[in-house]
């Protein structure tokens, strides 16, 4: 459909630049008969004043012709006059045509910049609204806080572990000692013969 109307179009553009060049060739043959009848009108007003210096009325004879010369030429005068104006009309008609074409031209180029710039914002991801960014923020932040809060809690935890694990051996350690300590002496006074009475042996260290 688009090559056609091309064809269309190239084919109306040189019928009109056809058309034109044949008015332009119509124009200047007018002017040219205008200029030949003038001239010859010129002529024949002299070999008319020429004759009418060899007749008895010379003024009467050189006035009337005078008064053809000036008919003859003013018939030639609005022959050219029709050809002026047929020719502002011609030319304000193109100057108008190729305002149009301008004006049509700026059209297309505007419809085709709206069309781009519609397909780009259709095409373009939608932006997040502030109030929902807004929220995802707010939401983020304690999870964040979280974050940076669970590894120091977890490390005191850790600590804290470790301390209660140091104390408890470290009785267990005090009263295994302490124990052997007892039965170290118990020994020695059963071995020298002593009716002492036993120390009593203590029992483990509760744990925590």
């Amino acid at each position: 459909m688009s090559m056609r109307l091309l064809c269309i179009g190239a084919a109306v553009c040189c019928a009109a630049a056809g058309g034109q060049a044949a008015q332009a060739d119509d124009e200047r043959a007018e002017r040219a008969r205008i200029t030949a009848e003038r001239s010859q009108v010129e002529r024949m007003f002299d070999a008319r004043e020429e004759d009418c210096r060899t007749r008895f009325a010379v003024n009467a004879c050189v006035d009337a012709a005078n008064r053809e010369r000036r008919e003859a030429l003013g018939r030639l005068r609005q022959q050219e006059m029709l050809l002026d104006e047929a020719r502002r009309k011609e030319r304000a008609a193109e100057r108008m045509q190729s305002i149009r074409g301008k004006v049509s031209r700026d059209d297309a180029r505007r419809r085709r910049d709206t069309e781009r710039r519609t397909s780009r914002a259709a095409s373009a991801p939608a932006a997040p609204t502030p109030r929902a960014s807004g929220a995802r923020a707010e939401s983020t932040m304690p999870e964040r806080a979280a974050r940076k809060q669970r590894p120091a809690e977890t490390a005191a935890a850790r600590a804290e572990a470790a301390r209660k694990t140091a104390a408890y051996e470290k009785r267990q350690a005090e009263a295994r000692a302490h124990r052997e300590a007892v039965e170290r002496r118990n020994a020695e006074r059963a071995a020298e013969g002593k009716m002492a009475r036993p120390l009593p042996v203590p029992a483990s260290a509760p744990g925590g």
